[in-house]
Parts: C-alpha cells; sequence; structure tokens
C-alpha cells in the first residue's frame, strides 16, 4: 500500500473550510459566554442602581435632608458604589432627586415629594366657640375635628338637613387653630423672592414648544405687565412670572410648571397641571380640568385692606372672592388660601361652586362657601353660606366632604414628617 500518495487539493480545501467554520463556532460560543457575563455584570450594576435610588427616596420618608446640598449615601461596601440624595423646593412641594453610580452604570430618578397618610380625616374645623349647622344635602363623611359645642342640624330658607347622622365617622375635639402647613414660611417668601442663582431666562412666543428638566437651571419668563398663555406648551422646570395679571387658556398645554401673579384667571375647558400663586384672585372658571398634583394657593397680603364686618354687607360678585371655582370644574391637588390676618369678616375667601369636584384638599384660614364636593380633607376657621340675601356663619349647605374617597397613594399637604412620592418627575 502507498501511503504517500497524493491527497486531491478539493479534500485539502474541504478540510480548511470546516477548520475555520468549527473556528469561528468556537469563537462565537466563547464571544456570546462573554458578552453574557458582561450583561450579567451590567444587568446586576443597573439593578443595584436602580434598588439605591428607591432606597435614597425610602431615606426621604425617614429623615430630614438639607436643602440644596448633595448628601452621600451609602448602601453598601463597595467602594465603586456612589449614591447622593438632593432636595429642592418647587412651589408648595418638596423636589428629590437621587443619583446612583455602581461602576460605569448610572441611574437618576426625580419625584415631587408630599405627605402621606394612611388614614386621612374628613374635617378640620377650628374652634371659634360655634358649632357646625349642616342643612340640605349636606354630607361628611370621615372623622372629623369640631369645635366642643359640636354639630347640629339646621335650617336655611325652609330647607332641613336631610342626613339619617351627622358625621359618618368619629368626632374629634378640635383646637383654636388650623393645624399648621411645616412649609408655608418657605411659600411666603418664595411668592416675594422667587428668583434665585441659575435660573435662566427665555422668550415667550406663540406656538412655543419647551420642556426643561428638573436636573437643569430654571427658566423664568418675567413681565410688569399682563400675561396670556395661549398656543404654547410648557414643561416642566419653567416659572412664569407677572406683576399684573396671568390669563391661561385652553389652548395652553401646562405640566408641572409654576405660574405666578397678583391674579390669575384660568378661562373654562382649561386642562393642565401646575401650580398658580397669587395675592389678590385666582378665578377659575366653568369646566376646568386640573390634574394631580396641581396646587391654588392665595397669599394674602398682610397690607391688603381688611373688609369690613358689618353684618349689612351687600354681597359681592364672584369677582370680588379671592379664590373662586365655577361649576363642573375638577381640581385634583391642593386649593389654599392663607392669611396672617386675623380679623374676620361676613365675605367668603374660598367659594367652590354647586357640581366642583375636589380631589385633594382644601385648607382656608378664613371662610370657606362650600356647594360642590371635597374627595380628601378640608381644613377651615369658618364655614360661610349665602342664601336668600342673608349671611351663615359655620354653617355647611349642600357641601359634601369624603376622605374615603382619596386613594392611598395620594401624597398632599406637608403637615406633617411622611413624606412620600406624589409625582415621578422623569
Amino acid at each position: 500500500m502507498n501511503f504517500f500518495q497524493k491527497i486531491k487539493a478539493g479534500a485539502l480545501q474541504y478540510v480548511l473550510v470546516i477548520s475555520v467554520v468549527i473556528a469561528i463556532i468556537i469563537f462565537a460560543f466563547i464571544s456570546l459566554v462573554y458578552l453574557q457575563q458582561r450583561m450579567n455584570i451590567k444587568y446586576q450594576f443597573t439593578k443595584d442602581a436602580i434598588n439605591n435610588v428607591q432606597m435614597g427616596f425610602d431615606i426621604f420618608k425617614q429623615k430630614k435632608i438639607t436643602y440644596n446640598t448633595e448628601t452621600p449615601i451609602n448602601f453598601s461596601d463597595n467602594t465603586e458604589t456612589v449614591t447622593t440624595l438632593i432636595k429642592k423646593h418647587w412651589g408648595i412641594f418638596d423636589l428629590a432627586i437621587v443619583n446612583s453610580k455602581v461602576k460605569n452604570e448610572f441611574f437618576q430618578k426625580v419625584g415631587l415629594l408630599g405627605f402621606q397618610s394612611s388614614k386621612r380625616d374628613a374635617l378640620f374645623l377650628q374652634d371659634n366657640n360655634n358649632a357646625l349647622v349642616l342643612v340640605g344635602k349636606t354630607k361628611i363623611i370621615g372623622d372629623a375635628s369640631l369645635p366642643k359645642r359640636g354639630v347640629k342640624s339646621g335650617n336655611i330658607a325652609g330647607e332641613s338637613y336631610y342626613g339619617n347622622e351627622l358625621i359618618y365617622g368619629t368626632i374629634k375635639a378640635s383646637t383654636s387653630s388650623l393645624p399648621k402647613i411645616k412649609n408655608i414660611k418657605y411659600v411666603k417668601d418664595f411668592y416675594k423672592n422667587y428668583q434665585s442663582s441659575g435660573m435662566e431666562s427665555f422668550e415667550l412666543e406663540i406656538g412655543l414648544k419647551l420642556y426643561q428638566s428638573f436636573t437643569e437651571n430654571t427658566l423664568i419668563y418675567e413681565s410688569i405687565n399682563s400675561i396670556v398663555l395661549e398656543d404654547i406648551s410648557l414643561r416642566g422646570n419653567i416659572i412664569i412670572v407677572s406683576k399684573t395679571a396671568i390669563t391661561i387658556k385652553p389652548s395652553a398645554i401646562l405640566e408641572d410648571v409654576i405660574i405666578m401673579a397678583p391674579r390669575i384667571n384660568i378661562e373654562k375647558n382649561t386642562t393642565g397641571n401646575f401650580q398658580a400663586f397669587a395675592n389678590k384672585l385666582i378665578k377659575v372658571e366653568a369646566n376646568c380640568t386640573l390634574n394631580y398634583p396641581s396646587a391654588l394657593i392665595l397669599l394674602e397680603d398682610e397690607n391688603q385692606s381688611s373688609t369690613s364686618n358689618s353684618n349689612n354687607q351687600q354681597l359681592k360678585p364672584i369677582d370680588d372672592v379671592p379664590i373662586a371655582i365655577a361649576e363642573n370644574s375638577e381640581i385634583k391637588g391642593f386649593v389654599i388660601y392663607h392669611s396672617e390676618i386675623k380679623t374676620l369678616n361676613y365675605k367668603a375667601q374660598i367659594q367652590i361652586e354647586a357640581s366642583v369636584l375636589i380631589k385633594g384638599e382644601v385648607y382656608c384660614s378664613k371662610n370657606l362657601e362650600l356647594q360642590g364636593t371635597v374627595f380628601g380633607t378640608v381644613y377651615t376657621n369658618n364655614f360661610l353660606v349665602k342664601k336668600s340675601g342673608r349671611i351663615y356663619i359655620n354653617s355647611l349647605y349642600n357641601g359634601v366632604i369624603n376622605s374615603k374617597e382619596i386613594p392611598i397613594q395620594y401624597a398632599g399637604l406637608l403637615i406633617n414628617d411622611s413624606n412620600s412620592v406624589a409625582k415621578w418627575m422623569n
């Protein structure tokens, strides 16, 4: 047998091709295993970063964090893990930013913070030595803090109270002052001195579409003249200020922004999500929807002249009510009237008309006229009813307050220290 016979070139090529294919398969398999390992490591780092961010937001619930300062937190002994917490003010809310970096993986979340409670009362009525009088289709569902004189049924213009019970919940004793909004001093200072370092000016124009992240500098537009917001889209870290008045038309898209002016008028059929600050007038016309978490805040200036408290005072039109909310409007968030002026009067500072729905909280340091419905909590110094040419103090006529209808996830006014995320901002 001849062991040295020639092998055909085609067979050698065939062997060579098979060898190359096998090499490619082996290389691909090794690469796949390596890539899979890298992906697993990357996934673990990303997962760790996400978990660190979530634990960071839990820290905001448990302890106080200094404003405008990067606070480092260590959740592990890994020196290549860096997590920082930042807390800022954003209007009446707190803004929380948590960053986490694990090796080369980075994760960040931004959220608005509010107070969250597993059990909310329906009503806190300040004790002014007057009983609460319920008339008509009024209904209070949930626990209520009331004056020592308690609650009773009454009669207005020949109409009595129709309920089977006075309070559909537990009655507790209130005090001679309302619960304090913990950040109200900052809110008042912010309204007067809203400018801060790092703000950037921009120009308003018809058709403008603008988004600004809360991790970037705040954009601000200021004018001494009245401002009309229409055919415009503003979202995020943006403040609009007028020294005169601001009108918001239904063609304006506003989300998470802050609006500031002595007088603010929200025209009928407007939909949005924003905070509105004023010191003279906030008017919400019919059929408006302000999505959660919105806020209407009127801070009465101590220099403003007080209204006469004469019993013969002539009734004023709705435009004279500091905060007036017209029929069929829905507000998800806060409605706040705050004043340090102790002089009482016989006019409503907040007027909520029939068929209005508030999902959240109403806080009034003077007189509240409630004809609509509040799913949440009402804090007020007094109720007031204007009917048939007469004024009834501490009477509630056809108003509904139901704390059972507010979602457990709702995060509202900073009255206690238990912070929770009201809305994710990115």
